[in-house]
């Protein structure tokens, strides 16, 4: 059976200037000198979606541009960054040149590299001209969880995904999201295969497995979620944080699985 990649394009083409256009209105709406972790979250959210959709469909250039801009955006989100209107004003033109970048790569044109590579220079700039935030526009809850965050380490992720049946018509892979995991910390993944019918009613366009995944490492949340955003209203998805105190069956009973 062939695949239709077009109406998938169209998809991705269509969510991504939604998501610009989300990222542009987030950028106004920060507040000089504050860490607006919420605001910064969406925002980092929609240029991961961006640069993750494009990587599955080899749209290499918007990539790799748009992981510039994670950089800067994930320092600003971990408070190692102060948000100044010189970094907005990056941030917007770079929002500016990737919407430029995908609509050339929609209507089949070249993409301008010069000003590509000039928006680049301008993100690389401002990455070097580092202004630390020493915890300048950070809240009182935030620092009280930062200073928790500092007692106990979160060592690991305890992860539940069960595509709903239909998944892998939206053209998406699970595979391809283990390999991303599997860039934040060691993954160990553990198939279930109970959802699986007899050969006689077996569909294979459907999916029929699920899986736990063992994540280890102090990963922020968001970084998992944002690798399941896409599927998130295709899959059944659970996660809970196993702690750097916890003791060997507290780590079996949040992963489910048995450790051999």
């Amino acid at each position: 059976m062939s695949i239709d990649m077009a109406q998938f394009h169209q998809v991705f083409f269509e969510e991504s200037f939604e998501g610009l256009d989300a990222m542009e209105s987030g950028l106004l709406n920060l507040d000089m000198g504050d860490v607006n972790v919420d605001e910064i979250n969406t925002i980092f959210r929609a240029a991961h979606s961006i640069k993750g959709g494009s990587g599955t469909f080899g749209f290499t250039a918007v990539s790799d541009f748009t992981h510039v801009m994670e950089t800067l955006l994930d320092e600003m989100r971990d408070g190692r960054r102060r948000v100044t209107q010189p970094a907005v004003n990056v941030l917007l033109g770079s929002v500016d040149c990737l919407r430029e970048m995908l609509r050339a790569i929609r209507d089949g044109a070249e993409i301008d590299a010069e000003s590509v590579g000039a928006h680049k220079r301008s993100l690389d700039s401002e990455l070097n001209n580092h202004s630390p935030a020493d915890g300048v526009g950070l809240s009182q809850p935030q620092k009280a969880s930062a200073a928790a965050g500092a007692e106990e380490q979160i060592s690991g992720w305890a992860i539940a995904f069960s595509p709903h049946p239909h998944l892998l018509k939206t053209g998406n892979e699970p595979v391809r999201m283990f390999r991303e995991l599997s860039t934040l910390g060691h993954l160990r993944v553990t198939a279930d295969l109970q959802g699986v019918p007899d050969l006689y009613d077996l569909d294979p366009e459907e999916c029929h497995l699920s899986w736990k995944l063992e994540l280890d490492g102090n990963v922020p949340v968001s970084e998992i979620d944002e690798i399941f955003d896409w599927v998130e209203d295709d899959c059944d998805l659970a996660k809970q944080a196993v702690f750097s105190s916890a003791s060997a069956f507290d780590r079996q009973a949040a992963f489910g699985v048995s450790e051999h």
